[in-house]
């Protein structure tokens, strides 16, 4: 008898110290999660860097905000909470959304998430598994890169109004059949071709650090034709340059200056409709 209790023994200590040196399974991080699934789906038109939310529903990403939003969400009772119910009946996003629609997985997510008590990402716990060590989350180079794309902002505004006011003069020397290039179309054209130059530098900065998408098509568009409209009004300022070299305004000049304007104007518009949204001018 001594030999099965000697074995039994032997077989317990193994057992306890291969389950003290198990690793133990990873915790499921759900707002991490869910927060993915917000970003991916949700941002572009309730995200925190929108200046016209849709549903003054701006804050999507910030977790904990959204958790204690009890029209929103009633934690740990995903079929008393508004959200789930949006979402497990397609109705978020909405099917005229530029995102795709949920799948199953992702909606399971949010539930999920709901019925643990719709928790924080872990990472964004203090003193959590994952959590930074400092209080950036992000790497210097992504917010670096974040803080250069706001500049866009801030310098769009002069080639349009330089642009606009080149145009303006233009068909004021039109109008008075004068043939002379006017200092003043000159200086406006030479000043927005320098300002578009980083104006269209920062707006890519802008889009890759996600200042605000709405629309990722729309964004796309918006990205190519504004580089487009850079190319073209440095091409006009160039040839505008020898016809003042000349002293004589060529039509070329005067229609591409004219194409110009418009091109300037139909990428500015389709910013405001990312940042403002196409409801703005509502009454």
């Amino acid at each position: 008898m001594k030999w099965p209790i000697a074995f039994v023994v032997l077989l317990t200590i193994a057992s306890t110290q291969a389950s003290r040196g198990a690793a133990p399974e990873p915790k499921r991080d759900l707002g991490a999660e869910v927060r993915a699934v917000f970003a991916a789906k949700c941002a572009g038109c309730h995200g925190p860097d929108l200046a016209k939310p849709k549903g003054r529903f701006g804050y999507v990403l910030d977790l904990r905000k959204v958790a204690s939003n009890p029209e929103m969400v009633v934690p740990s009772s995903p079929d008393e909470s508004e959200l789930w119910s949006l979402v497990s009946q397609g109705e978020m996003p909405p099917p005229e959304s530029a995102s795709a629609p949920l799948t199953d997985a992702e909606k399971e997510t949010i539930r999920a998430w709901i019925a643990a008590g719709a928790p924080e990402a872990l990472s964004q716990v203090p003193g959590g598994p994952g959590a930074t060590a400092g209080p950036a989350e992000a790497p210097v180079g992504g917010r670096t890169l974040r803080w250069l794309g706001k500049l866009h902002l801030l310098l769009i505004h002069f080639p349009i109004a330089l642009l606009v006011a080149a145009g303006i003069g233009e068909l004021v020397s039109l109008w008075r059949r004068s043939r002379v290039p006017s200092p003043t179309v000159r200086f406006c054209l030479t000043i927005a071709a320098v300002a578009i130059v980083p104006t269209v530098v920062f707006g890519w900065f802008h889009a890759a650090a996600g200042n605000g998408i709405g629309s990722p098509q729309l964004l796309t568009f918006h990205r190519w034709l504004g580089t487009a409209t850079g190319v073209w009004v440095i091409g006009t300022t160039l040839w505008a340059e020898r016809d003042a070299r000349r002293g004589l305004r060529s039509r070329g000049v005067r229609v591409a200056l004219a194409i110009g304007v418009v091109l300037v104007a139909a990428t500015a518009h389709l910013g405001g409709l990312m940042a403002r949204g196409s409801d703005f001018f509502d009454w």
